[in-house]
């Protein structure tokens, strides 16, 4: 589905050159310590940057040749700075970028938990439930929901998100990622997300890549991305990393 070419960057930040694919029906994570480049990665995936070199395909097509139009329909971005200048409703903030008139993409609205929501003010929220209904916005943006798939035609969209757990509650974090990985049972809808909780990533993503100074370390499945010697080398942390059913991890802070 997306396909990094030698890309690199020098500018806000600097990203050493890799080459790397998300497939489709895949739920990646971007992870590594603070300052690592893993909003900017995420950024230049997104085409709102451009990098120094290489080139980046979504769907077959470089970023540069879609039109906004066309580009808004195939990814969307969920950033961490999510304020808002003006009072949406909620519900009309969701629809903002809606490809089409009406209620918005069913099943979105109760997958979030924001029926409650609805008519208040954005500016009234709290940042977990803001967070919420941004991620409802994204989602809405490209029509997928966990009853909907991608759009008839086939060819796929991309859904990006960066840290959208941290403002959650820890039932709220456990009913994003669920929705989050049914969504990428559609052979033709991937996630990407940044985490810091490695937990979280350990259980619900089928691969990681893991950033460190601007370069990408290590990539693969979790279990075998999440070595206690990595985690100590990359992170400066003492763990301790237990092997569970299905190749999945757990990773617990040393005493």
């Amino acid at each position: 589905m997306l396909e990094l070419i030698n890309v690199s960057l020098e500018q806000p930040f600097a990203l050493a050159p890799f080459s790397e694919r998300v497939r489709a029906g895949e739920f990646l994570g971007l992870i590594g310590p603070n300052g690592a480049g893993k909003s900017t990665l995420l950024s230049l995936i997104s085409g709102y940057l451009q990098p120094a070199d290489g080139r980046i395909e979504l769907l077959g097509r470089a970023l540069p040749a879609y039109l906004p139009g066309q580009l808004a329909r195939r990814r969307a971005l969920v950033t961490q700075q999510m304020d808002s200048a003006f009072d949406w409703r909620v519900e009309e903030f969701i629809r903002l970028g809606q490809q089409h008139p009406g209620e918005p993409c069913p099943g979105i609205i109760d997958a979030l938990d924001v029926r409650h929501l609805l008519g208040r003010g954005v500016l009234s929220l709290s940042g977990g439930e803001l967070q919420r209904v941004t991620i409802a916005r994204a989602m809405n943006q490209l029509a997928i929901s966990p009853l909907t798939d991608a759009w008839d035609d086939g060819r796929g969209c991309l859904l990006l998100l960066d840290e959208p757990t941290s403002a959650l509650d820890i039932g709220q974090q456990q009913n994003l990622m669920r929705v989050l990985r049914t969504l990428t049972r559609s052979p033709r809808i991937a996630v990407v997300c940044v985490l810091h909780d490695l937990n979280l990533a350990a259980r619900y993503c089928d691969r990681l890549w893991l950033l460190e100074g601007g370069r990408l370390c290590a990539s693969g499945a979790p279990a075998r991305v999440l070595s206690e010697q990595r985690i100590a080398q990359v992170f400066g942390a003492q763990v301790r990393v237990t092997a569970g059913k299905q190749h999945q991890v757990s990773i617990e802070l040393a005493p």
